[in-house]
């Protein structure tokens, strides 16, 4: 069984409901740990669990009730049956409670891991560009309230864009770097957005020919960055 074939079955899977054969595939790929199952089996879950509260409250008809109490046998059971029906609708509130709630703190972490590996990620290229012979360094900005930093450039490596203090922006936009020729129209060199604590680091693994290059710059633009400023530059640090 493929993964676009168990799709439409993960909510059965969890409800229980589901043909043993079709149960055998999804637990073979639970047991090696299958990301794309657990992900799914999660939501699956937290679908079955939100269900619970879908369901209008029904007062039963009076001649049901008398029907079930009489069917239990002793009237001094009455109280027990109710005391279980109300205990395991707690316990079916509990269960979808904590469901969302695990579901939840599934998704935080991932993306804090996924964030973590990310600045891995860049810190390690930005070690192998900084270690490159011949890497120039430009300190920007002085003050605290004003965006300072520096900026590593290395001929055959790439460019290390390091600082803090830039100003916020709306959530989707972000900064984009650029390469300001003495000549020709700016080449763009990524995107980035600082982290909770302000400081921003942008790796560019590109050649860059020192001698023509006259300065960066930095602009506000769209998530995925544009192939030209569309913004007044708010930072631009020279070279020359």
């Amino acid at each position: 069984m493929t993964h676009p074939e168990m799709n439409d079955v993960y909510e059965l899977y969890v409800l229980g409901v589901l043909e043993p054969e079709a149960v055998a595939k999804i637990d073979e790929h639970v047991a090696d740990g299958c990301s794309y199952c657990l992900e799914h089996l999660q939501d699956a879950t937290l679908l079955a669990s939100a269900m619970v509260g879908l369901a209008e409250p029904q007062k039963p008809p009076r001649r049901l009730r008398k029907r079930l109490l009489d069917s239990v046998g002793q009237p001094r059971r009455r109280s027990n049956l109710w005391f279980a029906v109300a205990a395991l609708s707690a316990a079916c509130l509990a269960l979808a409670v904590y469901s969302f709630w695990a579901a939840s703190s599934v998704r935080s972490l991932q993306n804090q891991i996924a964030e973590v590996r990310d600045e891995r990620n860049e810190l390690r290229s930005a070690v192998e560009i900084l270690s490159q012979p011949g890497t120039r360094t430009v300190q920007f900005g002085v003050a605290e309230n004003v965006p300072h930093g520096r900026a590593f450039v290395t001929p055959s490596g790439g460019i290390v864009f390091v600082g803090s203090q830039l100003p916020r922006i709306a959530a989707d936009r972000a900064f984009e770097l650029w390469l300001i020729p003495r000549q020709g129209a700016p080449r763009p060199a990524g995107v980035f957005r600082p982290n909770e604590r302000g400081n921003f680091v942008n790796v560019a693994r590109r050649s860059v020919n020192v001698s023509d290059l006259q300065a960066l710059a930095v602009s506000v633009e769209p998530l995925q960055g544009s192939a030209a400023p569309t913004t007044t530059p708010i930072l631009v640090v020279p070279l020359a």
